[in-house]
């Protein structure tokens, strides 16, 4: 009989963003956070780096300039990017199902009014 403990850290921290001034990346951050849960970086990182990958990825793609923000937390930016692009590898892996496959699945799918 095997026996272990795992504890798993939520990286939810609701007081970077405001601090950060991006709230118009929230949305994204908290999707980007969720489906971290899908991969193994939570075995891997400390949920404070993966939390920050998720800024950084969310604020990457709606255009907002960080640096000055990132560079007052005094943490490794190469760490942060890699982890980043972890999360990007795993969307892209994840898009193997075409948007016709996906149509033609839900039109399978019952109606219900």
């Amino acid at each position: 009989m095997t026996s272990f403990s795992f504890s798993q850290f939520f990286p939810f921290s609701g007081r970077l963003l405001p601090d950060a001034s991006m709230n118009d990346v929230t949305q994204i951050c908290w999707g980007l956070v969720n489906d971290t849960y899908r991969m193994d970086l939570i075995l891997i990182h400390p949920p404070h780096f993966i939390a920050l990958a998720c800024i950084y990825v969310a604020s990457v793609l709606k255009d907002k300039e960080n640096t000055a923000w990132f560079e007052e937390l005094h943490v490794d930016m190469n760490v942060v990017k890699n982890i980043a692009m972890e999360i990007l590898d795993f969307y892209d892996s994840h898009k193997m199902i075409s948007e016709e496959r996906i149509n033609a699945a839900m039109n399978k799918l019952p109606f219900r009014p």
